[in-house]
């Protein structure tokens, strides 16, 4: 399987495998993303926002060969698939999971042989509007040792009516199956149609830790950031994408770094997040009430203008605290992008930003998987950010429905920011195939 390849300039490509992948059923396979997922994204984006550009191919998507549909009637909730492929898959289904056994391959009292034994579809529960679905992709996967897998949704592209359930598989000498835990919304329609790209799977490094800190004990990192966001950058702006940030120069350890991470979370004015999980993950949580509102020209943002005027005058006391009052007037635009908390898109564009008002420090070699949530009517998109020489970690909002407003309540979750070695995010896997 081919790796991706980096986007900044000058970075060299790297071919290295980090999990093996069995199919054992035919049913799905892994693919990898274009940035510009097909020439579909604007281009503006796929000219200026790498992060966004490598959120689209993060990761290996799970991709059906064959749809299935669920659908809801007066009988109950069925699974249905065209013949002949669903007869075909059944069949194979039913022979395969001796072989496996017989293989060494699954234990006999595992997981497919408790859960899928009859099916490699289940529909579990009574709830006719949220149904929940166990799928077993026709997949096992491994990992190489110190690598695990996360199994998400997928994002920036996706199927609005499905939810997935994230979970990890820690690395070890033995296969596991590929089970998704899904819930499907069919209280606006009768059936949901699984299709095409319907989750990710991607490598990812346990042994991370982060630490909190004040921006007063990490001054370079504001320093950073003015040097950024400096009125050149401004003025270069106005014309089209910089491009500024795919030509930064990565650290020159940034290829070779194998350590577990010691990460640091800056804070920047009022702290909002909490650090949990299993692989640590930072959860950022919205701290300015509001509501947005796409017409099909423009979005329009309403916020709570006393959070917001009360966070703005905490991000200029904590700046000035770490770097000297006159800091403030000298990098009014840098500063501008914290205290004004939301950033919107050109015209055309159903999208913006709202920025936490804090950096993510990780060492050389280290990026942030960013990772959205999903409310009514929007989504926060997926994205990577190089957090070993950028620091901000905004929050890009997709709102999806016309006229009626969306709305984020105060300490609602925004962002989980999980740490993550770049050489997993280049590298690619290895197909394995079932003896006969």
């Amino acid at each position: 399987m081919t790796s991706a390849s980096s986007i900044f300039e000058g970075e060299p490509e790297t071919s290295a495998t980090v999990f093996e992948v069995l199919d054992a059923l035919g049913l799905s396979r892994l693919v990898k993303r274009s940035g510009d997922l097909g020439g579909s994204v604007p281009l503006r984006v796929a000219q200026g926002c790498a992060p966004l550009f490598e959120g689209n191919a993060f990761g290996f998507q799970i991709t059906l060969r064959q749809s299935i549909t669920v659908r809801r009637s007066a009988l109950g909730v069925a699974v249905e698939i065209a013949a002949p492929y669903g007869e075909a898959l059944v069949a194979a289904h039913r022979s395969v999971l001796p072989r496996l056994i017989a293989q060494g391959l699954i234990p006999p009292d595992g997981l497919l042989t408790a859960a899928f034994a009859g099916d490699f579809v289940r529909v579990d529960g009574e709830d006719p509007v949220h149904v929940r679905v166990r799928l077993w992709t026709g997949l096992l996967l491994r990992g190489d040792a110190g690598v695990w897998l996360r199994v998400s949704a997928t994002a920036n592209r996706r199927n609005r009516l499905i939810e997935v359930e994230e979970q990890f598989i820690a690395d070890g000498n033995a296969f596991v199956p590929l089970v998704l835990d899904m819930k499907l919304s069919l209280d606006v329609t009768d059936r949901v149609r699984l299709e095409g790209e319907i989750g990710t799977v991607a490598p990812v490094a346990p042994g991370a830790t982060i630490d909190d800190v004040r921006l007063a004990d990490a001054p370079e990192i504001a320093a950073a950031h003015a040097a950024f966001y400096d009125d050149a950058y401004f003025e270069a702006k106005v014309d089209g994408p910089t491009r500024k940030y795919r030509k930064m120069k990565l650290p020159p350890e940034a290829l070779v770094s194998d350590a577990p991470a010691r990460c640091r979370i800056i804070n920047a004015g009022p702290a909002a997040h909490t650090i949990a999980g299993s692989i640590p993950q930072i959860v950022f949580a919205n701290l300015v009430p509001f509501e947005a509102r796409f017409d099909g020209y423009t979005v329009a943002v309403e916020s709570d203008q006393r959070s917001l005027r009360a966070g703005a005058r905490e991000v200029e006391r904590t700046f000035a605290e770490a770097l000297g009052p006159t800091f403030l007037g000298k990098n009014r635009h840098a500063m501008w992008y914290f205290t004004k908390y939301f950033t919107p898109h050109p015209p055309g564009e159903p999208h913006f930003f709202v920025k936490p008002w804090a950096f993510v420090q990780t060492p050389p070699g280290w990026s942030c998987l960013l990772e959205g949530v999903h409310g009514e009517g929007f989504d926060v998109l997926r994205g990577v950010v190089a957090t070993d020489m950028f620091y901000a970690t905004p929050a890009v909002f997709h709102v999806y429905r016309t006229g009626e407003p969306i709305r984020v309540r105060f300490g609602e979750p925004l962002l989980y920011v999980t740490p993550i070695p770049r050489r997993l995010l280049q590298a690619g896997f290895r197909q394995t195939t079932l003896q006969s």
